[in-house]
């Protein structure tokens, strides 16, 4: 085989089933490889970033890493912001990156970068192939290395003689060593069985890592037997099932007033896949100050890296969980679940009035929650929009729910939602909630949605500007509105233009009209909702402050 025929083959027999990208010269022999697979499409979006986010979205459904083609020069340098937003989720991503070749490295050829050394701050591993022989072996080391550990992102940059080029004595057969079992340490399993023992007010602290591993069904198996109350970040939404009785929601800057004071009131706090980022802690010194802090956590980087845990387990969820298992107890701890119910009573979520011909975000988007089904997927771009639905649109299982946590990026969601839409196929249906600003970052994939008939509804929340950044500048900035204003198209008339329903709505009845319209439609379906501009998320605690300091709107 060539070497490009190779990657395909060895992907494939891995479990790819789609790659996304955009053709160039430097990958033309992979191009042209893949067209003899009608069984592994190849979804061409149209810009480089766009190819990368659609492969994470692929890939955050399916749990398989997502597989995406750029050609060298500038394909690759666009694809890095794909690659910091999957290595901040922990998204398994093998991405291909063409090169000039071998023989015109470092003569400033055309297109040539270095796209190995780019690369390394955002991706788990970087391979730079000079050989065809060892195609396969790389390809499989990658494929691995991307869902190993602590899932992320992998790059291959492959010269295009090394694609072209036939095997001679490939290098094939690796398999990966597998681990060693996971042990408690003495001390560390006494103290864990002590904390869970002794706790009044236990917490159990919910992250993306829940998910990733699996382990959703367990944690509600345990929350349940021991009676804990459940928080969960973004990335951990629907890893414990919203409208559980033992469900606080999501936590953190624009979390539940129940959730944050939950955290702050706990006398244990079991965190499991998740990595106390500021956003989730508040202030740092004022984080649970009375809890013993059990951190379950794959990545040793993230041990004691802003919170000091007072047991440390570093392994596998799935591993260590079927470890701690065994020391859950059963319990009731009631009158601590009354008070979490009874804050919940006093401090429910609030959905705000919105000015004549205006629609609330929350409004809509609370709407939204009771017309999707369990198995939907809800995708959200970055800004307002975004924490509005992770508070609004409950999710009820793990995969549900795809969004840019850490990284925040602006133009995610639609590309992200095209590969989702490609990986779900047991009938569920994407919904996009996105911005106008957000939007706009990555707006000429519907030309992608409409080529390949992408069946999904998409929520345009417009405001007419950066929602979130003109929040901050009202709250933090004495209302200096500045660089947040935008001029916008007719939103509903571009989605027609693409050959895309496209409708407005202002009114509830619209609302109602273009949903029955979009449920009933085979095909994508463009919604533009006119929201009220001057609206804020609420709850919120401010940048620096204690997750007590909530300011619920």
């Amino acid at each position: 085989m060539t070497g490009a025929e190779r990657v395909w083959n060895t992907l494939q027999e891995l479990g790819a089933k789609a790659v996304f990208g955009v053709p160039g010269g430097a990958v033309l022999p992979l191009v042209d490889a893949l067209s003899m697979k009608p069984e592994m499409p190849f979804i061409v979006t149209r810009h480089e970033s766009a190819a990368i986010h659609a492969a994470d979205g692929y890939a955050r459904i399916s749990g398989r890493p997502g597989v995406a083609l750029v050609t060298s020069g500038p394909g690759g340098t666009n694809a890095l912001t794909g690659l910091m937003t999957a290595m901040t989720d922990s998204t398994p991503l093998v991405v291909l990156v063409g090169q000039v070749p071998t023989g015109l490295i470092g003569t400033d050829a055309f297109q040539e970068t270095d796209l190995f050394t780019m690369a390394l701050p955002v991706v788990k591993h970087s391979w730079k192939l000079d050989r065809t022989d060892d195609v396969d072996e790389v390809i499989r080391k990658a494929y691995y290395t991307a869902l190993a550990g602590r899932p992320g992102p992998v790059l291959v940059e492959l010269p295009k003689d090394v694609q072209l080029g036939a095997e001679g004595f490939p290098r094939r057969g690796w398999e990966p060593e597998l681990p060693e079992p996971w042990r408690f340490a003495p001390v560390q399993k006494a103290r864990v069985a002590a904390y869970l023992k002794r706790a009044k007010r236990p917490v159990f602290y919910v992250g993306g890592g829940v998910a990733a591993s699996g382990t959703a069904g367990l944690i509600q198996e345990w929350a349940e037997r021991y009676q804990a109350p459940v928080t969960t970040t973004l990335m951990g939404l629907g890893a414990f099932p919203a409208g559980h009785p033992l469900s606080l929601g999501m936590l953190g800057m624009h979390g539940t007033y129940t959730a944050n004071h939950a955290i702050q009131e706990a006398d244990l706090i079991l965190a499991l896949g998740v990595r106390f980022d500021d956003r989730v802690t508040g202030r740092v010194d004022q984080f649970a100050p009375n809890a013993r802090i059990i951190h379950v956590e794959v990545d040793p980087a993230e041990h004691n890296k802003i919170i000091a845990p007072h047991v440390t387990l570093r392994g596998d969820l799935r591993a260590v969980a079927a470890k701690l298992d065994r020391l859950v107890p059963r319990a009731q701890h009631r009158e601590w679940v009354q008070t979490v119910r009874r804050w919940q009573h006093d401090h429910p979520l609030r959905i705000p009035s919105a000015p004549p011909q205006r629609l609330a975000t929350a409004q809509v988007l609370s709407r939204l929650g009771t017309w999707i089904s369990d198995n939907d997927a809800v995708v959200t771009d970055v800004g307002q929009h975004q924490m509005w639905a992770a508070l609004f649109v409950p999710r009820r299982q793990p995969r549900r729910f795809l969004t840019s946590g850490g990284a925040g990026t602006m133009g995610y969601g639609l590309p992200a939602a095209i590969g989702a839409q490609v990986a779900l196929q047991d009938g569920g249906r994407i919904v996009l909630v996105v911005g106008d600003g957000s939007f706009q970052m990555n707006a000429q994939e519907l030309a992608t949605v409409a080529q390949y008939q992408i069946p999904m509804t998409i929520f345009l929340m417009n405001n007419g500007g950066h929602g979130m950044v003109r929040q901050w500048q009202d709250l933090f900035h004495g209302q200096r509105r500045h660089g947040v204003h935008l001029q916008n198209p007719d939103f509903a008339a571009l989605a027609r233009v693409f050959g895309i329903d496209g409708f407005t709505v202002e009114s509830e009845e619209q609302l109602d009209e273009a949903w029955r319209h979009a449920a009933a439609h085979p095909g994508p379906v463009f919604v533009e909702v006119k929201v009220d501009p001057d609206e804020m998320v609420y709850p919120m605690v401010p940048s620096g402050r204690s997750l007590f300091d909530v300011i619920e709107g």
